[in-house]
């Protein structure tokens, strides 16, 4: 009788090595890669960038970081940079639809700076100016805190459509047209600035704000300064252009004299050969 024959050894698949994930991206990659891809961006006038210029933005970063080498490729960046614009669009609906007052999303003013673009002074909210002197703050008045890692730009909303910030922001043209208001506050600056109101019932400005009186009144005295300088411009022109008139009024009048006296001169000679003349006729 035949043993049965034993079975083929089953042939295994060979073992494929897994495909390495990348790496996370840092709090410090982040930001980097938001301001590397602005000035980039910037400098094709919100163009938009080729794979060369996605690499250089990756380099970039990499420096910035203090890498050997890029840690991100050139794809790596863009996806990034798409991901935080969808993210930076969802947080401002949010805010938009009065979810929420600010958003708590650490890139969110960097996001909003890149899309926005950099605001002048006067557009600015007060609230974003920084000041490190220290001014007393009354009871309802607290000082803003940063988030971590953020510490750069305030923690305070810019955004024009949230609502949240019910206090009047004035530019510093607007302030310059009021110096009466600028002295009073620049007189005694130990003044426990709260909110205060003028004869119209507008809100002037809040305690922590008080750095920009300090700028008004030295924009106020540098215009001072300047008025007198075109006034002794002017005055000195003056001047000039009167002793011009002067001298050119003496000028006309030694040409005449001397004319004259040539004409004189002239006559006598004339008279003299006359005389001459009759006597020799005599």
């Amino acid at each position: 009788m035949a043993t049965p024959s034993p079975p083929p050894p089953s042939s295994s698949p060979p073992n494929r090595p897994k495909k390495a994930q990348p790496l996370p991206w840092s709090h410090q990659e982040t930001t980097h890669l938001i301001q590397a891809y602005q000035e980039k961006w910037y400098s094709l006038k919100r163009g938009q960038l080729k794979a060369s210029q996605w690499e250089e933005v990756a380099v970039t970063v990499a420096a910035r970081c203090n890498y050997d080498e890029p840690s991100k490729s050139a794809t790596q960046c863009r996806h990034k940079i798409e991901k935080l614009r969808k993210r930076y669009r969802a947080e401002k609906q949010r805010i938009v639809i009065g979810a929420a007052a600010s958003s708590s999303w650490p890139y969110f003013h960097l996001m909003d700076s890149l899309e926005r673009g950099p605001l002048p002074i006067s557009a600015q909210p007060m609230s974003v100016l920084k000041y490190e002197k220290a001014y007393p703050y009354s009871h309802n008045c607290k000082p803003n805190d940063d988030n971590v890692g953020n510490d750069d730009y305030s923690n305070s909303s810019n955004d024009e459509d949230s609502g949240a910030l019910k206090t009047r922001s004035r530019s510093i043209n607007y302030i310059l047209q009021r110096p009466a208001v600028v002295n009073r506050f620049a007189v005694d600056p130990k003044l426990n600035w709260s909110t205060e109101r003028e004869e119209t019932g507008a809100v002037v400005v809040e305690g922590g704000n008080g750095v920009v009186w300090e700028l008004a009144g030295e924009m106020r005295a540098f215009a001072e300064r300047f008025v007198r300088m075109e006034t002794m411009k002017m005055e000195m022109m003056k001047e000039t252009e009167r002793r011009r008139m002067e001298m050119e009024s003496r000028r006309m009048e030694m040409i005449v004299e001397s004319q004259r006296k040539i004409v004189e001169t002239i006559e006598r000679a004339l008279g003299s050969n006359k005389k001459l003349k009759m006597s020799q006729e005599i």
